[in-house]
């Protein structure tokens, strides 16, 4: 191949940015100000959202996704190819699980809440991330209002005792799943992982443990696991890195150390996972929503152990 010759470039379409140009509409920020976002994005942006001015938005952010919708795919359909599988798909059968136990829920005398945070995958830390005091403080409020509906805010000095300590007991009466998507084994590296834990596709749930403590699972939190996930009907396997390679963490561990709530880290298989289409297996998806709607029915009989 003759690589002497000019090689065509792809770049931005410039038409946009010189019709707006030509047309005289100025950039965000204003003529006077260095240009920070594209004059033809902000006047695409402005169309989108019927803005009479393209110099309306103060400032935006720009996130860029794969905008093709999820596809089952596969020899006999076993598989679904999607963005962002990691962690949608846990967020989806978590909400799923949780809408579906609610037959049960006029007997509950546990609150069963979901979680859904931003930025795990850059750390959590912000104001609305796992590793703030968001959700402390959300759990403190709620537990108050109840509190006061009823009636345990009480007048007499031993009662108000009590009632002070409310949430911190029902803190170590709760448990905490952190369900997060759990890495295949790959067939092209299947050394990466350690022999004995190789998660599958069409393998059930994945139970994930860490002795460094990458994973807030430990021999306690296990067996509960696996009792909901028996009444479930759902198969578990283990996953536990190799000795020898580092492994990444999820949330799990943060809200454990903050919250002081027994904590399990859970997930299911997928392949691919960061890429721009990830892919998972079709029998995870029924056998998440399963697994979590049994554990919001059922875990006030097994959890807090007597």
């Amino acid at each position: 191949v003759n690589h002497s010759g000019e090689l065509p470039c792809i770049g931005p379409d410039c038409s946009l940015d010189s019709s707006v140009a030509a047309s005289g509409v100025q950039p965000l920020g204003g003529s006077n100000r260095k240009r920070r976002h594209p004059a033809g994005l902000l006047s695409q942006i402005a169309e989108h959202l019927s803005l009479e001015d393209s110099r309306e938005p103060i400032e935006l952010e720009l996130y860029l996704a794969d905008y093709q919708p999820a596809r089952i795919g596969g020899l006999n359909n076993e598989f679904v190819h999607a963005p962002r599988l990691d962690n949608l798909f846990n967020a989806y059968a978590g909400i799923c699980g949780l809408v579906e136990s609610l037959d049960s829920l006029p007997n509950e005398s546990c609150l069963r809440i979901v979680c859904l945070y931003d930025h795990e995958e850059v750390g959590s830390t912000s104001a609305q991330g796992a590793n703030s005091a968001h959700t402390l403080n959300i759990l403190r409020r709620m537990a108050h209002v109840l509190a006061m509906d009823k009636h345990l805010i009480a007048i007499d000095s031993d009662e108000i005792v009590t009632s002070v300590t409310h949430f911190e007991e029902s803190l170590s009466k709760s448990f905490l799943l952190s369900a997060d998507q759990s890495h295949a084994v790959h067939p092209s590296y299947g050394d990466r992982h350690e022999v004995n834990h190789k998660p599958q596709l069409h393998g059930g749930l994945v139970l994930k443990c860490n002795s460094s403590q990458r994973y807030a699972t430990n021999a306690l939190t296990a067996a509960v696991v696996r009792q909901v996930a028996s009444l479930a009907k759902v198969p578990v396997q283990e996953f536990t890195p190799r000795q020898d390679m580092h492994c990444g963490s999820t949330i799990g561990p943060l809200l454990a150390s903050q919250l002081g709530v027994p904590t399990a880290d859970v997930g299911f298989a997928q392949l691919a996972m960061h890429s721009c289409r990830e892919l998972c297996c079709t029998t995870s998806c029924g056998q998440a929503v399963q697994f979590y709607s049994t554990f919001f029915e059922h875990m006030p009989k097994i959890w807090p152990p007597n």
